[in-house]
């Protein structure tokens, strides 16, 4: 059984420690690539992204003369070349991903015949033998070009001639499962930072704004700053909250502190300028002595007969109690919407069904607290 003497370890734990340093995903087959030669010699060095669940065509990274590796995915195009090869064709039928090499199947002088495997590609570059390990890969969501849609990955080593040894085997072997967990490890590690970039993104998209339980500013977003500069035009709003808003916050803090009820729902302040509406959400997290402000802009809400439709009213009923809220008699109502008194007072009794109410001006303060006009 073939052994590896020290120096061979030392070489492996190197390699291992540059296999598990952090890189973006699309750089990672290079940076793995680079890594090998000082672990196992080879003219070519390889790995292929693959798929043998659906019809995506290999890609092919090599190492160090990237052009074999484009002219390899030319030849690969068609499945039935990929499938040539000895060692992927044994690696879609088992799924045994162990170090195996092309002459571990043919012989040289089978090789050789082999018109669409060497004469179309191995021997336009000189090479005689190559050796591979399979493992599966990870699913990847936000995958460069190289890995999209892939499921399977391959690490080949190629030689001008016949000489691979059960060490060669061995340390592909080895280096197999480490290849798998590093693969594993950077997809999380992408996938983590890639959502921390989004959350990110959305943060520095809301208006928030961090104080300590003291009232104090830890951090505001710049869209937090726009708005108050806007509502409140404060001086070193980065460090201070203007006055106004300093002292609501400093109530609500104190009475949220002194109660021992728990707090469901974000105690609120509005504010409106210009036909604009600011809405201020204060939470607090007890646990965390946290206080965040999110600020929400808004135009406020039109009394009209749109919006008395949303409200679950039909079209002729909002049209009623719009001209009502106007002050204008049941007479009035008909004659500007031509129909008679008894169908405006029926159309009257529908909207106080639907409302809850028994009166005009129930109704029109039923929408006017609805359509957050009044609170």
């Amino acid at each position: 059984m073939e052994t590896l003497i020290n120096a061979d370890w030392q070489r492996m734990l190197e390699f291992l420690r540059s296999l598990y340093i952090p890189c973006s995903l699309d750089k990672f087959p290079t940076h793995v690539l680079a890594a090998l030669p000082k672990l196992v010699d080879a003219e070519i060095l390889g790995i292929t992204s693959f798929s043998i669940r659906n019809t995506s065509l290999p890609r092919i990274c090599t190492f160090p003369h990237p052009e074999i590796g484009m002219a390899a995915e030319s030849f690969t195009a068609q499945r039935q070349n990929f499938l040539a090869h000895p060692v992927a064709h044994h690696y879609a039928k088992t799924l045994d991903g162990q170090a195996l090499a092309i002459s571990d199947f043919f012989s040289e002088s089978e090789f050789h015949r082999q018109d669409l495997l060497y004469t179309g590609f191995f021997q336009h570059f000189g090479l005689e033998d190559q050796m591979m390990i399979h493992f599966d890969l990870p699913s990847i969501a936000n995958a460069d070009q190289f890995h999209q849609g892939q499921d399977q990955l391959n690490l080949s080593i190629s030689r001008d001639r016949r000489n691979f040894t059960e060490r060669d085997r061995l340390i592909l072997n080895l280096i197999r499962p480490h290849l798998k967990q590093a693969y594993e490890n950077l997809v999380a590690f992408n996938q983590w930072q890639y959502q921390l970039v989004e959350q990110q993104q959305a943060i520095e998209q809301a208006a928030i704004i961090s104080l300590s339980i003291d009232g104090t500013v830890k951090w505001m977003t710049q869209k937090a700053e726009e708005i108050l500069h806007h509502y409140f035009q404060p001086s070193k709003v980065k460090i201070f909250l203007p006055d106004l808003l300093q002292r609501w916050v400093n109530h609500q803090v104190f009475d949220l502190v002194k109660s021992t009820e728990i707090c469901t729902s974000p105690r609120s302040l509005r504010l409106e300028l210009n036909e604009q509406r600011l809405t201020i959400r204060l939470n607090y997290n007890a646990e965390l002595g946290q206080v965040y402000l999110l600020l929400e802009e808004t135009q406020p809400n039109q009394f009209s007969i749109e919006a008395l439709q949303m409200l679950g009213l039909t079209k002729r009923e909002a049209e009623v109690l719009f001209w009502v809220a106007k002050d204008q008699s049941t007479n009035e109502v008909a004659k500007q919407l031509g129909m008679s008194d008894r169908t405006v007072k029926k159309h009257l009794e529908h909207i106080y069904e639907k409302f809850g109410v028994a009166s005009r001006l129930a109704a029109v303060m039923y929408v006017l607290k609805h359509l957050s006009i009044i609170t």
